[in-house]
């Protein structure tokens, strides 16, 4: 799926949304969950409460964020993986330092999310989506003595459906919030090679409420497995089996986002990262019910 197509999703699920239900949501995610992460400020004026959150009583006057929500997001990375094992089926080869093989990934993830307030402090999500991704080993350092030419770059192009879960944790005032997301992903994958993906991320941040407004700075700390195994074709080789175990070149990366809500009903979410892993993330939210 194109960015424009996804916009375009964005686009009918908001309105689809607010002809049938006038609520929306922020995100807890990816891998992204920055909108999950700020808490409302504003006084509760509705008689009728949702079932959840529980222990609401906790926080007082605050008008809580509408218990159940529904989010698209659009998620890209760009980032350098290292090599935890590579072996191909040459006699006489070996690897001596892996680090001299250069690695690099690129994805795009589109997907969708449902999460709910269980508590005034704490919410849960579910993710399910798609991802194109392709991972670039460069083999251009590695010699073997019977091949009088460079191997090259070998691209592994891969796709398919991922899912996952995860919880965020939140406090805050008036015109402060602190927040730290977890998220577990799998994904179910197929293309060039036999492929799978498993991801781990924690997410920190702090920031600031100015009236719809969260601005703030974080982290994202990410553990990626990534197996590839196959055969490719080598120059006067011929078809050579091979199998790698990638992960993540550097665990930590900072990052930097904003949240604008729009009446407790629909949100959105832009947030940033770089260092050594370049990210972005929109994220558009709806909640319900509308009186909670």
């Amino acid at each position: 799926m194109k960015m424009n197509q996804m916009a375009c999703l964005l686009l009918a699920l908001s309105a689809a949304s607010l002809a049938q239900a006038q609520d929306a949501q922020p995100t807890a995610d990816p891998q992204s969950a920055a909108a999950s992460d700020a808490p409302a400020a504003t006084q509760n004026t509705s008689e009728h409460q949702a079932m959840l959150p529980f222990m609401r009583a906790i926080a007082g006057d605050h008008v809580l964020p509408r218990p159940y929500g529904i989010g698209a997001d659009v998620f890209t990375m760009h980032q350098d993986y290292a090599i935890d094992s590579l072996a191909f089926s040459l006699p006489g080869f070996s690897l001596p330092d892996p680090s001299i093989v250069k690695i690099k990934n690129r994805l795009v993830e589109e997907d969708l999310k449902l999460d709910a307030w269980v508590f005034p402090f704490l919410n849960v999500f579910a993710i399910y989506g798609h991802l194109d991704a392709q991972t670039d080993v460069n083999l251009s350092a590695v010699t073997i003595p019977q091949l009088p030419v460079s191997l090259g770059t070998l691209p592994i192009r891969y796709n398919g459906s991922v899912y996952g879960g995860g919880l965020t944790l939140v406090a805050g005032g008036d015109h402060w919030f602190a927040s730290v997301t977890g998220t577990w992903t799998r994904s179910s994958l197929s293309g060039d090679f036999d492929s799978s993906v498993k991801a781990r991320t924690i997410q920190p941040k702090i920031g600031v409420v100015n009236g719809p407004f969260q601005f703030w700075v974080g982290a994202m700390g990410l553990h990626t497995d990534e197996e590839h195994a196959g055969v490719i074709a080598l120059p006067y080789l011929g078809n050579v089996p091979f199998a790698v175990k990638l992960k993540q070149a550097s665990t930590w990366s900072p990052s930097v986002g904003v949240h604008y809500e729009m009446d407790r009903f629909a949100d959105v979410t832009l947030e940033f990262g770089g260092g050594d892993r370049r990210t972005t993330l929109l994220n558009v939210n709806l909640r319900f019910p509308r009186d909670n």
